[in-house]
């Protein structure tokens, strides 16, 4: 009853299987890294990040753009009767526009125009209406703290380094994105590979049972042969269905990672696990040539640059306020707009003024408290990137020994398995000759099928270790034939690639 129902079962799943693809889709590895990186959701979000920080770019360089300004204002004003004589009455307009600009070494430069018209029914004023012009600039320029271009382009620069840090970051998760896909491209694989064996050893079990109970019949096999083949056949039937509840586990898992919304109905063809034993062993990669390349370490670097910019920022903050402040007007006086203008250029009128402020808090509590902040948090980067190049000095040396152990055992397991296949054989052919028994033959079969999974486990295994070490050296694309160039048109958002 069992075996037909599983039977049914298997023969139902496969029906199932051919009906929703008669032509199973073929689908490569590099296929599935490429469309990884074009749709995987994570590494979308992660490309967002770089248009911000190239945007905190553009505000940072937009504090030295030039501003304009310009402003209006009418007033009119009576001043009260008294004992028959009528108060005076009086308009004014005042008209002010201008340009101000923040130079690099911190000064604030600012060059305005002013102009004041007055009339009044006053018979004490002179000039009704009165026209009055000024040009004037003024200065302000810190000398000491936050001044300087290497103080006031401190921001820029920042902005700048965490700008390319974000990019790196996307580089970064984009590694990680191109090893995880492929490591499950190569579980999916073997999760086929585990299924070939499973259907394998269930037709040799269909068929022993079937020889069994025709060999009963004629009195040369006894009925707990019968009994041990059909608990052979069941077990075999219970793998296979385990072995396509793997495939479609392992295919769900990498359509996941490609980020895609529809899941495929039928099983997706992939190509077999490769033959790595004839493979060189190679030369594992120089500790220089990784840190050079490896994002993750370079974003690092690039944060210990950005503190040690917030150290001289916190130097310079322990200094004094010292700014020269300076300025220069001259203005003209006149019954007509052009003519109190051509009285200011002509310099009829002047005001001018120059002077040193200064400033500082006493005791400088919060400035010496923040430069020793400072001072911490550098050396907290600078073991965080002492500590990543440790790190992948041993990431280094352990894949390394992953991927030359992981040769010789797929090369000891491929021969365990010609041995296995051979021994097979034979107990098969001493059993049909009656000199062994169906437990030994089965336990042969067994044998067989458990070198065979070793042997795909250890390939499986092999293949991962190389491709970690490729995330971690960075030359991942160069493995699906792009290089960083070509994966940055698939991860940038279409914003970012407009820059």
């Amino acid at each position: 009853m069992r075996r037909t129902f599983c039977t049914f079962l298997l023969c139902f799943s496969s029906f199932c299987t051919l009906s929703n693809a008669q032509t199973p889709e073929f689908l490569d590895v590099n296929e599935a890294v490429v469309r990884a990186l074009g749709q995987n959701l994570s590494l979308r979000i992660q490309g967002e990040e770089v248009i911000l920080a190239r945007q905190n770019v553009i505000i940072e360089e937009a504090t030295f753009d030039t501003r304009f300004f310009a402003s209006g204002t009418q007033r009119g004003s009576r001043s009260p009767s008294y004992g028959g004589f009528e108060g005076d009455s009086g308009h004014s307009t005042l008209t002010r526009a201008g340009i101000a600009k923040r130079l690099n070494t911190g000064a604030d430069l600012q060059v305005s125009s002013n102009y004041t018209r007055n009339s009044s029914s006053s018979s004490t004023q002179i000039l009704n209406p009165s026209h009055t012009s000024d040009l004037s600039m003024s200065l302000r320029q810190p000398l000491l703290r936050e001044g300087g271009t290497e103080m006031n382009l401190l921001m820029l620069q920042n902005a700048e380094l965490v700008a390319t840090q974000t990019e790196l970051n996307l580089q970064d998760q984009a590694l990680v994105l191109m090893s995880d896909t492929e490591v499950a491209y190569w579980d999916l694989a073997y999760a086929h590979e585990v299924k070939k064996v499973r259907e394998a050893s269930l037709e040799v079990a269909e068929k022993l049972l079937e020889e069994n109970e025709a060999r009963e019949g004629v009195g040369l096999a006894t009925n707990i042969d019968v009994i041990q083949s059909q608990v052979f056949e069941a077990t075999s039937q219970e793998a296979v269905i385990t072995a396509y509840a793997l495939i479609e586990d392992s295919q769900d898992k990498l359509y996941r990672q490609m980020g895609s919304n529809d899941y495929p109905e039928g099983l997706v063809s992939v190509s077999q696990l490769p033959d790595i034993s004839t493979e060189d062993i190679g030369s594992p990669t120089s500790l220089p040539a990784i840190l050079a390349n490896n994002p993750r370490y370079r974003a690092q670097e690039i944060k210990v640059i950005w503190f040690e910019n917030f150290v001289r920022a916190g130097r310079n903050l322990m200094l004094p306020t010292v700014d020269l402040v300076a300025g220069m007007g001259f203005s003209g006086l006149d019954d007509s707009l052009v003519d109190s203008y051509g009285n200011t250029l002509e310099r009829d009128g002047y005001d001018w003024t120059a002077g040193i402020e200064f400033s500082i808090p006493w005791g400088q509590r919060a400035d010496k408290a923040q430069y020793q902040r400072s001072l911490s948090l550098l050396r907290q980067e600078e073991l965080k990137l002492e500590d990543q190049e440790q790190e992948a000095k041993e990431a280094n040396r352990f894949l390394w020994r992953r991927w030359v152990l992981g040769l010789e055992r797929v090369r000891a397991a491929k021969l365990s398995l010609e041995l296995a296949i051979e021994q097979f054989d034979r107990e098969q052919s001493k059993y049909e000759s009656g000199l062994s028994t169906f437990r030994e033959l089965l336990e042969a079969r067994e044998d067989q099928d458990d070198a065979n999974l070793r042997y795909l486990s250890f390939i499986l295994e092999a293949i991962k270790a190389k491709i970690i070490s490729k995330e971690l050296d960075a030359s991942l694309p160069q493995r699906y034939g792009l290089s960083w160039d070509s994966t940055s048109s698939l991860i940038y958002p279409e914003e970012a690639k407009e820059e």
